[in-house]
């Protein structure tokens, strides 16, 4: 009998517990002070200030809670570019830089491989015509250890630029 009582007891006690709203307000924000007994010594008075400087009447409820919405947040600086239809909460920004990374290096990646598939089989060309006799082999030869040389410094050269304009903030 005691042992009933007992977990009768205990269980509604979880349940009544369980069942009171949770009042997640915060008394106060970031812009104001608070007094001793959470009164707001500044700005809104009303005692249930969240950091965004939002009202919400309590009357013995819990708030109905909402997902998130479409994404209609404008813009935050120059350089962010706004998503339409994206559904979010919060802020999105897009990283522009990393974009024009990517495309940097794939650029720098052809142009390397043009280079070595051009100036390889120039410089080859220029040892043949050597070996012939011409007049002209080396020009050829120097032209395709150039192209070589150009395609092969040509992705570490871009990728030291684009780190040297991050490291200076160029892009922020």
């Amino acid at each position: 009998m005691h042992k009933t009582f007992t977990r009768m007891a205990v269980a509604a006690a979880l349940l009544v517990g369980l069942s009171t709203p949770a009042f997640a307000q915060s008394f106060g924000d970031a812009f104001s002070s608070q007094g001793s007994m959470g009164e707001v010594q500044g700005g809104n008075n009303t005692g249930y200030n969240t950091g965004a400087q939002t009202e919400q009447i309590q009357q013995g409820a819990a708030p109905i809670l909402q997902g998130a919405t479409n994404g209609t947040i404008g813009p935050q600086g120059g350089d962010a570019t706004s998503i339409m239809g994206v559904n979010t909460a919060g802020t999105v920004r897009v990283n522009n830089l990393a974009n024009l990374e990517a495309l940097l290096n794939i650029i720098a990646n052809g142009m390397e491989i043009l280079g070595i598939a051009w100036g390889g089989p120039t410089m080859i060309m220029g040892f043949m015509h050597m070996a012939a006799g011409s007049h002209d082999a080396m020009k050829k030869v120097l032209f395709g250890a150039a192209g070589v040389t150009g395609g092969l410094a040509t992705p570490g050269c871009i990728n030291w630029l684009v780190a040297s304009a991050r490291d200076a903030n160029l892009f922020s």
